[in-house]
């Protein structure tokens, strides 16, 4: 008997999936892991993947924006949102320099992996009841690891937490709220809009900023005159984890390489290199 098949949108997805499911359910992605979430578009190979799948979970219309109008060509009960369930954690609107409550990188919370992830798990019990025992299974393991990853980044940022950082792109917001740490800042919004002069002028003139974290897949030109005006460190940091290979402990290594490439660049004893442009 042939696998269900479940279509991912981004990596996190993915490794959320693999997480709960990954023996017992086929899994394809949909977006090349090269691929910035914000302004890919749809391929005719991909449309015909979205009819085929018997489950599809993205993150929502904030990330995934390409998606919303082929969606309407599916059930909604073989369609989970993530961004739309209701014990999702999201960030509180109007504070300076941080995302607001639409922030749709809501995987950098572990707590919303959980919430994710069980998703996933009853999704699948219930359409698939002799896989519930292994999909239980399953649930209890990731809910362990996540419980580890999770004390383990608080006990090694915790050293860190009154440390500023500014962040390129504003996508770790809702790691900084998990773990209490201090983010004054970004060169681009949440949804990769680049900030105007005034904006780059105000963060130009920043006081104790110890870290710019950067993405792989962005131009670091900015980064640059930034970390070299504010004379801080840069960490490359990727929230959607392409360089982490899949299994079901993928998401937790993410949570833990994020932890710990924030903490070396938030202390005072560690050297970063600066990325070059281009």
């Amino acid at each position: 008997m042939a696998k269900p098949l479940v279509v991912t949108t981004i990596r996190p997805m993915t490794m959320l999936v693999e997480a709960i499911a990954g023996d017992s359910v086929e899994i394809r992605q949909l977006l090349p892991d090269s691929e910035v979430p914000h302004h890919y578009s749809l391929r005719i190979s991909d449309r015909a993947l979205l009819a085929e799948a018997d489950l599809l979970l993205w993150v929502g219309p904030e990330l995934e924006s390409f998606l919303s109008k082929s969606l309407t060509a599916l059930r909604p009960e073989k369609v989970i949102t993530a961004a739309a369930l209701p014990d999702i954690r999201w960030l509180s609107p109007g504070i300076e320099g941080q995302a607001t409550h639409s922030d749709p990188h809501i995987w950098m919370n572990p707590e919303n992996a959980r919430v994710i992830a069980s998703e996933v798990g009853n999704w699948l019990a219930a359409h698939y009841p002799g896989q519930r025992g292994q999909l239980l299974d399953a649930q209890q393991r990731f809910n362990q690891q996540l419980k580890a990853v999770t004390a383990n980044a608080a006990a090694q940022l915790e050293t860190v937490r009154q440390e500023n950082f500014i962040v390129d792109h504003d996508a770790f917001g809702h790691f900084a709220k998990a773990f209490g740490l201090h983010q004054s800042g970004a060169l681009k919004s949440n949804v990769g809009l680049s900030s105007g002069a005034r904006d780059f002028h105000r963060l130009l003139n920043q006081n104790d900023v110890r870290c710019i974290i950067a993405e792989p897949r962005h131009n670091h030109g900015r980064v640059t005159q930034l970390a070299t005006k504010l004379d801080a460190k840069v960490a490359i940091i990727d929230p959607l984890g392409a360089g982490i290979a899949l299994n079901n402990t993928a998401y937790t290594q993410l949570i833990g390489t994020i932890a710990e490439k924030i903490s070396a660049c938030l202390s005072p004893a560690s050297t970063v290199a600066r990325p070059t442009e281009g």
